[in-house]
């Protein structure tokens, strides 16, 4: 099931890009806020379809828990590193930062999201990782926990407009390059994402799979 959703998450940035493949390069590049929009959405979308035509609780289960995994990933482990990544930047600017300082960053940062609930950190993340890594981009952490409340924020759109949904997305994807992540909601869907409704409309799709969740491990396992 992981590795059916890690392609569905990678054909969503094929999609996106397959969309866009007439405009002109500069019209074409969209920055790091736009760029997990199609993957997480895709990931959302096989998720509900994988869950709709499973037939038994155990199954069902098995994509609940796909989907949990993915909140807790992209909801606290995401923001964690994000954590991790301004403290660094500030550390930074005083002087080189020694692996014993990384490590306490990475401690305390996993402490700040978690706090009590994991029985140990892992304070050499920093150095596995290679999201920290990639000299060419800054904070590269951060788009995942943004495209996946933004792209959920889109997908809710979804019971609003029904069959003109998918041009409208599909639309909303090939302005990415050209237009804000305001601008472009704002365009297609008519949302203000300056406003806190976009984003409960988000976390409200998050509760409703975490309580489906807790229903199918009461129903296997009793």
């Amino acid at each position: 099931m992981t590795n059916v959703l890690t392609l569905a998450h990678e054909l969503g940035h094929a999609w996106h890009n397959w969309v866009m493949r007439d405009l002109a390069p500069m019209a074409s590049h969209y920055p790091m806020t736009l760029a997990e929009t199609a993957s997480i959405f895709a990931e959302t979308l096989v998720r509900e379809a994988l869950m709709a035509q499973a037939t038994t609780p155990a199954a069902q289960l098995e994509i609940a828990w796909q989907d949990a995994q993915s909140a807790a990933i992209f909801l606290l482990n995401i923001p964690a590193r994000f954590e991790f990544e301004k403290r660094l930047v500030e550390a930074r600017k005083v002087g080189t930062v020694q692996p014993a300082q990384l490590r306490e960053m990475m401690s305390a940062s996993w402490q700040m999201w978690y706090e009590d609930s994991l029985s140990q950190y892992d304070d050499l993340f920093w150095a596995s990782k290679l999201h920290f890594s990639i000299s060419g981009l800054g904070f590269y952490n951060y788009p995942y926990l943004f495209g996946y409340l933004f792209s959920l924020g889109i997908y809710a759109q979804q019971p609003v407009y029904q069959d003109n949904f998918n041009q409208l997305y599909t639309q909303l994807l090939r302005d990415t390059g050209t237009m804000t992540a305001e601008d472009v909601v704002q365009h297609h869907l008519h949302k203000d994402i300056s406003q806190a409704q976009f984003w409960q409309d988000s976390l409200a799709i998050v509760e409703t799979s975490v309580a489906q969740f807790e229903r199918l491990v009461s129903s296997v396992f009793g």
